[in-house]
């Protein structure tokens, strides 16, 4: 018995010892994670009732003026049962904020970003987005899609979505 349980030990502990190769997934970026990033957490103090009112609009604010304004215009809507959460965002270098709030029916809701077209020569930027709604629940649905872009202040910002 001892005998058995040695071996079983041994062959065990060769198991333990053996080198396990790790791999570590590439991720590649696209050119829709290339030029923007990820810019919600700027509009998380709008209300649903304030997206929901605004739905569809395409905004692009240059300036912390503009994003003042916003902020001012929520909250002089009356909408929102508090004031809403004014969130900072760094516009030093010529960064804006571009987004909109999309508007449907199911039990999720998300954005597909199709594309991003940065031109430099024409100084514009095409966005392309996706507004999918999936689930058959009755459920009213607001989604927002805020991106931030360095560099392009003076830029035409266009948004398509579908």
């Amino acid at each position: 018995m001892r005998l058995k349980c040695m071996c079983l030990m041994i062959l065990l502990s060769g198991c333990v010892l053996q080198p396990v190769d790790l791999v570590v997934p590439i991720i590649t970026p696209t050119i829709a994670t290339t030029h923007w990033e990820d810019a919600s957490m700027v509009m998380q103090g709008i209300c649903f009732e304030s997206a929901l009112d605004a739905a569809e609009q395409v905004f692009v604010l240059r300036d912390e003026a503009a994003l003042i304004a916003f902020y001012d215009a929520a909250d002089n809507s009356q909408l929102c049962r508090q004031p809403v959460t004014r969130n900072p965002f760094d516009f030093n270098g010529g960064r804006l904020l571009v987004g909109l709030w999309s508007h449907g029916q199911g039990c999720t809701a998300r954005h597909e970003v199709l594309g991003i077209e940065r031109d430099d020569t024409n100084r514009t930027i095409s966005i392309d987005l996706r507004f999918i709604t999936e689930g058959d629940c009755n459920y009213e649905l607001v989604r927002g899609f805020w991106a931030a872009f360095a560099g392009v202040a003076d830029y035409q910002i266009t948004v398509s979505n579908q």
